[in-house]
């Protein structure tokens, strides 16, 4: 019939593209800066909460730290995947 919506038609279902190895290798390290870094800063917060009250510096050592860590993975996982 004339008045009737037409149904849309059906499209072939499309290949997603598989990422490489080396994009999969920075999503990784940037989650782990992102993590590791976070982690070291969150624990030195806490210690700065607790123990060291009006001095921040075991904040940006635990940073230093987490992201120091974080770089050692990445750098392992450049080097096993060249």
């Amino acid at each position: 019939m004339p008045g009737e919506p037409q149904k849309p038609q059906a499209k072939p279902p499309s290949k997603r593209e598989v990422p490489s190895e080396e994009t999969l290798t920075k999503d990784k390290c940037l989650a782990d800066f992102c993590l590791k870094g976070g982690s070291g800063l969150i624990i030195g917060g806490v210690l700065t909460l607790f123990f060291t009250r009006p001095q921040t510096y075991p904040m940006w050592l635990g940073l230093g730290f987490g992201c120091g860590l974080a770089y050692d993975c990445c750098q392992a996982r450049w080097n096993r995947s060249i």
